[in-house]
């Protein structure tokens, strides 16, 4: 491992379009493991990963808690970690669609608000980088204005990122986690074959949907601890949860700030990068 993590801080040094990245040892051995600890895996991966950052400044300039389009998303409770783990020792988080108001909130806006949020989940958990994680996508609420939202582009420029520039090529990570949809409406069946046909056959094994209607299955899959109280669990209420989740980043405005600058230069760049294909389309 240690002889990996010298390689690639050499490799990063010695790559021009590289050299403001990351090289803190915590954080390349999260992309090392995600990557099966296969060497040059990992360096496409880091490198698919900040350059994203470069070519989506939509999702990834300007992360400032304070803004009042960003306040007002993280006031609002769309996306939130959950305190503690499940009984398997997973991370969860929640996404629920009804918080989100398709008439004064951009889309562009709720991803880089829920990517935030991500970031700051992922640093230094080692259990949620080696456990596996669960997503709740709570669907309740979901009508034609959150369809409007969904476009095919958004949808593939969100599967690019996560799929192409997130260390989660671990098997054994990928047959841990899962992405739990509840409360699915008629509506949303179309939108789902959309995000399932933009999603790699090996993530797909991820996705999960209750047999019935209420929260039996959620509980009996992470169990009652991890869950807020109003989804059947013993855990905080998500109005606490939101009240949390809205201080914290605001308390860590600073370190967000400085993650927003850490990206590739790509006019130093040699080549074309292998991820900007497949960001064309969604970007122009």
């Amino acid at each position: 491992m240690a002889e990996n993590i010298s390689n690639i801080q050499n490799w990063i040094n010695t790559t021009p379009h590289m050299k403001n990245i990351r090289q803190d040892e915590p954080f390349l051995r999260m992309f090392l493991r995600g990557c099966n600890y296969k060497l040059e895996a990992t360096k496409d991966k880091l490198d698919m990963y900040f350059t994203v950052r470069t070519l989506l400044p939509v999702w990834f300039d300007n992360w400032d808690p304070a803004q009042a389009s960003l306040e007002a998303i993280f006031s609002a409770g769309i996306y939130l970690p959950l305190r503690g783990y499940d009984k398997k020792g997973r991370y969860v988080s929640l996404l629920r669609i009804k918080q989100v108001n398709p008439g004064t909130m951009a889309v562009d806006d709720i991803y880089k608000c829920f990517i935030m949020l991500f970031a700051m989940l992922l640093e230094g958990n080692i259990q949620a980088q080696t456990k596996g994680q669960v997503l709740i996508l709570d669907e309740e609420g979901f009508t034609t204005s959150h369809a409007f939202m969904m476009t095919p582009s958004t949808l593939k420029k969100l599967m690019v990122v996560f799929q192409e520039a997130y260390p989660m090529d671990n098997e054994d990570l990928i047959q841990m986690s899962l992405l739990y949809f509840l409360n699915m409406p008629s509506i949303m069946k179309k939108f789902f074959s959309l995000f399932m046909s933009f999603m790699s056959d090996k993530y797909k094994q991820m996705v999960r949907t209750p047999s019935s209607a209420g929260y039996d299955d959620l509980i009996a899959e992470l169990g009652e601890d991890v869950l807020p109280a109003d989804y059947g669990g013993k855990n905080y209420s998500t109005a606490q949860l939101t009240q949390f989740w809205a201080e914290e980043v605001t308390k860590q405005s600073d370190w967000l700030a400085k993650q927003a600058m850490i990206k590739t230069d790509e006019s130093l760049r040699i080549g074309k990068s292998k991820i900007q294909s497949q960001l064309s389309c969604s970007i122009m």
